[in-house]
């Protein structure tokens, strides 16, 4: 007997009565590519106006910060996540919500789409089994929040969590200095990310965060490059075999790409659009020229913002 067709499959999705949403794997806005008639319905919007736009329960203001952390953590892992939140005023679905997150994987293993289904907790639904189930519930979210502080991954900005970076490019500095290769550290600073949030809020200025880290970890390509959230949310990777000229370059081109996406901050001194310090170290480790050496020097280098009103696009090498 054959499989149902993707038309009868589509059917069956446009008939269900609990919202669905697919949307695309790829971080961090995951754009949506399928709304169901049941969620129109359940959040009173129209699929037009979700369509193509960011994975709607990333902005969703009934999550607190336990449950988003969660939410992050599973998107970034390929994980499913769940959980009851209480309806905000844009919502038709009653006083709670079941949400549900789920992986949806393509021929060849990894996954391609997440799926959220949502349907309304009816009210002979919260029982006390339902009450328990809820604080089982938040239990569940504050180990894997506590989880996720022992995983190798930011799931903030999908980049690599910095204690673990500095481990694993401490490895590639002693290969470096035996092997006599160039190892070019690359440090980027968000100009006014603090004003950015102050104007448009914490959830915006990680979802800034999250697009210029998915610039960096995008034109860093080499296998052995390494990309991190810093502590003081500075961006900070380390790449292999390029030089001052070859990382210089790098740096540039980043700090271009995030100009170009023209997120607006209209409260910074620095121009009207958020931009990008680089700086940049490249050498080749000696005992004068370690990790820690490598990132400071980084740091150092970044220009002062009056060295360049409202550019944000240069970058100085040093520690040839």
């Amino acid at each position: 007997m054959s499989k149902p067709s993707r038309d009868i499959l589509e059917q069956v999705l446009a008939h269900s009565s609990e919202g669905i949403v697919v949307a695309t794997a790829n971080g961090p806005d995951y754009p949506v590519v399928y709304v169901n008639p049941a969620y129109e319905h359940l959040r009173d919007c129209c699929a037009k106006d979700v369509l193509k736009q960011r994975f709607p329960l990333l902005d969703d203001e009934a999550l607190d910060e336990t449950q988003l952390d969660a939410l992050l953590t599973a998107l970034v892992n390929g994980d499913s996540f769940e959980t009851q939140l209480s309806s905000v005023a844009d919502s038709r679905s009653g006083e709670t919500r079941q949400v549900r997150v789920e992986p949806l994987y393509g021929r060849r293993g990894p996954v391609k789409y997440i799926m959220l289904r949502e349907h309304p907790v009816l009210e002979g639904e919260r029982d006390a089994s339902s009450v328990e189930v809820g604080v089982l519930q938040r239990e569940i979210s504050r180990a894997r929040q506590k989880a996720a502080g022992m995983d190798k991954v930011d799931p903030g900005t999908g980049l690599l969590r910095y204690q673990y970076f500095l481990e694993v490019a401490g490895r590639y500095f002693r290969m470096a200095r035996r092997d006599q290769r160039h190892v070019a550290v690359l440090v980027l600073d968000i100009v006014e990310l603090d004003v950015y949030g102050q104007t448009f809020g914490v959830k915006a200025a990680q979802s800034c965060l999250r697009m210029v880290a998915a610039q960096v970890n995008g034109a860093l390509r080499r296998a052995g490059d390494l990309c991190a959230r810093g502590d003081d949310n500075r961006i900070v990777a380390v790449t292999q075999g390029q030089d001052v000229e070859e990382i210089r370059a790098l740096g540039l081109r980043i700090a271009e790409n995030v100009r170009g996406l023209g997120i607006h901050n209209p409260l910074a001194r620095s121009g009207r659009y958020v931009c990008a310090q680089i700086g940049v170290s490249s050498g080749v480790p000696d005992g004068s020229y370690d990790l820690k050496d490598a990132i400071e020097t980084a740091h150092e280098d970044i220009w002062a913002q009056e060295s360049a009103p409202n550019v944000g696009l240069e970058a100085k090498a040093a520690g040839a």
